[in-house]
């Protein structure tokens, strides 16, 4: 009996040592997975380098509304206003919305568009030449060509649906007839104009770049300017949407077309924060809300 228990236990000891060794699970499982899966802090050290840098929003929001200004001071002041000293005029009210100008007439009301439009395509004149500009300052430069272009086109728009605003006091200063024929070819016009602008603007706004932050600050700027009018309120503030959302609006299409695009967050142009943006901006923007948004008269003649 103890020898036929030796010798059990002795076939025993052989078959562990032979046998189980190869149906162990260790060697079955965990030796292949020791050898391929990474260690959990490697992963975690991995996404977080992965991960893609973030804007400043209050530095993107700083630099749009001072780009947005740009546009609204090259139509109101500069092209509705300069042309009207230039032809002997007097303006009588200048506003972020309105804009008279005695002895005037369909040149003063046709600069004020077109001054967005050269503005614009200066502006994209100054990106395409000086590419070592820095980040900031190229899309403060892009944003200001996007809301003058987009502005100066989409007036043709704007007064060939609503037989209203700069384009339309054109055709009716120069008395064009048939009139229906004419908004439908300012309208086409527009259309154009507007495509093409979208096609520049994308050029300098690369995929990554928020755009609705700077289509909602423009207008923000533009209502909160209109509110300190000192006439009727509620149609300058109406006036001031149109002339930023209304006219802006491209701006969400190409936000969305970028986001549906494959292009990574590198190719975005990064926004830091920036000091210097936010003070000038605020300065900036609460001078142009004070005096633009009250309004005020030029040349003697209120």
């Amino acid at each position: 009996m103890f020898a036929g228990t030796l010798v059990a236990a002795g076939t025993s000891s052989s078959f562990n040592r032979a046998v189980l060794p190869y149906l162990s699970f260790e060697r079955m499982y965990q030796g292949p997975l020791r050898a391929t899966r990474p260690p959990l802090m490697s992963n975690v050290r991995h996404s977080m380098a992965a991960k893609p840098p973030s804007h400043s929003y209050p530095t993107l929001a700083a630099i749009a509304a001072l780009a947005f200004i740009v546009a609204c001071v090259s139509h109101e002041a500069v092209g509705h206003g300069g042309m009207c000293i230039a032809i002997g005029g007097h303006v009588t009210l200048l506003t972020s919305v309105y804009f008279r100008c005695a002895t005037g007439g369909p040149v003063t009301d046709a600069a004020g568009p077109l001054m967005n439009l050269a503005v614009g395509a200066g502006l994209y004149k100054v990106l395409h030449m000086r590419r070592s500009l820095s980040a900031d300052w190229r899309l403060f430069l892009a944003l200001a060509m996007a809301f003058n272009l987009l502005w100066g086109a989409g007036y043709f728009i704007f007064s060939a649906v609503t037989n209203t605003g700069d384009w339309a006091f054109v055709l009716r200063g120069l008395a064009l007839q048939p009139s229906w024929l004419w908004r439908c070819l300012i309208g086409v016009l527009g259309v154009f104009l507007y495509y093409r602008s979208l096609a520049l603007i994308a050029l300098h706004l690369r995929p990554g770049t928020p755009l609705v932050v700077p289509y909602l600050v423009a207008g923000a700027v533009s209502c909160a300017a209109a509110l300190f009018f000192a006439g009727p309120v509620l149609p300058a503030v109406r006036e001031a949407a149109q002339q930023s959302l209304g006219a802006a609006v491209g701006l969400l299409w190409l936000a969305y077309r970028n986001s549906s695009r494959a292009e990574s967050q590198s190719s975005a142009m990064l926004v830091d924060h920036s000091n210097g943006w936010l003070l000038v901006s605020a300065l900036v923007t609460l001078g142009f809300v004070a005096s633009f948004g009250r309004g005020f008269a030029v040349g003697g003649h209120p």
